[in-house]
């Protein structure tokens, strides 16, 4: 059923696998499509390391640690991208972790309907599979989830936290070792799809351990620490080769965010109330509030929202439940929830001034301080606002047709969650890259506005035209470019052009209908002497810079 709800939630995307990917927005979903093909390119084609581009941000080369490398996907599914290609796999991916995020919030669902310690001893009782559908139902299709699908390839793979999860609960139940190995490999498999999600790992589920309430019998118990080895090992074994790239950037001090940026995608409590903001009935007027600013609300923004049938049961479940696992899970929400709000307090982007646990973490945890976004953080609130919604779901079992009810409110939840009909936008390349692919020699390419070069697509657009380009992207590179290389901020001026040069940049693509927040105009371009315009196909201009 969830992979059935998944196809419908994404549709028409089952019918452009090859050739489409779930938008509006051309951005991160190209950046991940073109990670996902240059992996195995790298290491089957061309023989050199996956891990750093000679031909992006050329002539340093590009280390892909400057953003998500995303192992889980990029490296693990080579071999589904070879048979079916970049664009398919990319698919096939998204789609997975939505049905797999389902399932296994079902699986965690039924375990934590089974204590005795909610409903009077009674557990979730006959209607427990409803309940539990609901529950992944709620997780899988949430404002968070939907939003991921569009593009952040990484973040959409929250099953794995969920595995995570139900190994630790096990685990802290029967000490077994199989209960390590599966918060060992949940854990990996969560930092190989993210490393926000590791981070994350990293800071919760000690908090969960602590709530649960054992530690005086954990602490001295020999098993405690043969699992803490064990899963030790299994994480240095899995994510030790994809963090060093990471650490190396790390000591560089290239892996740091302003910290005005990360307050900025930090999340705020009017977040998680607001409705889905993206419901075609009202997620226009939710954007209104949510974003009291002129043109369209981040998508960001819009991942936090619970959703009010969520919620509501949320309530009920949570004032219902007690016993370790539950107070765990409620320990761990509130934690998570002060993390996503960020360095400092805000209440629907007003800043309120008030400082916040995170802006401590980011002086004193290591990695901290390339955190982006604290709003991220929301996934655990959803996590457990979803299994105490089951747990509120199931007082419907007092009434005679519980079944019709709670498919009543599971179709209720579904119809809050849906956007509409998914946008999808093509992969393919632009008319300039197949006429940049056809010029012979080997040159380089620069591209303006900046905001065009620093961008997904343009990493995209690399696999088509194959020449060596002197931008990147990723989530730190924007900002160190802008800092290492001021003078391309007043192109066309000579500094830049200057600059241009001794990269070897023969042609430089201006994108036409991006120019208008930019501080030259196409007249000052046509205007510099030293750049002869030679071609525009379609929306770019190319320029060559002349000796």
């Amino acid at each position: 059923m969830y992979t059935l709800l998944a196809l419908v939630f994404t549709y028409p995307l089952v019918l452009h696998l090859n050739t489409h990917v779930i938008g509006p927005f051309r951005g991160d979903n190209f950046e991940y499509v073109w990670k996902m093909w240059w992996v195995p390119h790298a290491l089957f084609e061309r023989g050199i390391s996956p891990f750093l581009h000679p031909d992006v941000y050329y002539p340093f080369g590009y280390p892909l640690a400057y953003g998500e490398i995303t192992p889980a996907h990029t490296f693990l599914l080579t071999p589904l991208t070879i048979l079916v290609g970049e664009i398919a796999a990319y698919n096939i991916a998204i789609l997975a972790s939505v049905v797999l995020s389902g399932w296994l919030m079902y699986l965690l669902a039924l375990r934590f309907g089974e204590s005795p310690s909610l409903l009077a001893g009674r557990g979730l009782g006959r209607g427990k599979l409803a309940a539990a559908f609901f529950v992944g139902a709620a997780f899988a299709f949430s404002a968070y989830q939907m939003a991921r699908i569009a593009g952040h390839l990484p973040l959409i793979d929250t099953h794995w936290l969920v595995l995570t999860l139900i190994g630790l609960d096990r685990w802290l139940q029967t000490r077994r070792l199989r209960d390590a190995l599966l918060i060992g490999i949940g854990f990996s498999l969560s930092a190989l799809s993210s490393w926000y999600y590791a981070f994350m790992l990293v800071l919760l589920l000690p908090v969960y351990v602590l709530a649960y309430g054992e530690l005086r019998d954990l602490l001295p118990d020999k098993c405690t620490w043969f699992a803490l080895v064990l899963v030790g090992v299994i994480v240095a074994v899995m994510c030790l080769p994809f963090l060093l790239p990471y650490l190396q950037i790390d000591a560089e001090g290239a892996a740091t965010i302003p910290l005005d940026e990360a307050q900025f995608w930090a999340a705020s409590p009017l977040d998680y109330v607001l409705p889905n903001a993206r419901q075609p009935l009202w997620g226009a007027a939710v954007q209104r509030i949510g974003w009291p600013f002129p043109g369209d609300m981040p998508y960001e923004f819009m991942t936090v929202s619970i959703g009010w049938v969520t919620l509501l049961l949320g309530v009920i479940g949570w004032r219902r439940t007690k016993g370790g696992s539950w107070r765990a899970l409620k320990w761990l929400m509130i934690v998570a929830f002060i993390l996503s709000l960020g360095p400092t307090l805000t209440f629907g982007r007003l800043p309120l001034g008030l400082p916040l646990p995170a802006r401590l973490l980011r002086e004193i945890l290591p990695f901290a301080d390339g955190i982006r976004s604290w709003g991220r953080f929301s996934i655990f609130v959803m996590l457990g606002a979803s299994l105490l919604a089951g747990t509120g779901l199931a007082v419907l079992e007092r009434y005679r047709r519980r079944t019709a009810v709670a498919f009543g409110v599971t179709a209720l939840l579904l119809f809050s969650s849906w956007n509409g009909a998914a946008e999808l936008v093509s992969v393919s390349p632009r008319p300039v890259d197949l006429w940049l692919a056809e010029q012979p020699e080997r040159f380089a390419i620069m591209q303006y506005p900046l905001e065009e070069a620093l961008s997904g697509p343009a990493m995209l657009y690399t696999r088509y035209h194959q020449k060596p380009v002197v931008f990147g992207y990723g989530t730190y590179f924007p900002f160190l470019f802008r800092e290492r290389h001021p003078e391309l901020l007043d192109f066309p001026a000579d500094d830049s052009l200057d600059l241009l040069a001794s990269w070897d940049v023969r042609y430089v693509l201006v994108t036409i209908n991006q120019l208008g927040n930019t501080p030259f105009t196409l007249a000052d371009v046509d205007a510099q002497p030293r750049l002869r315009h030679v071609i525009t196909l379609e929306n770019e201009a190319v320029y060559e810079l002349l000796p």
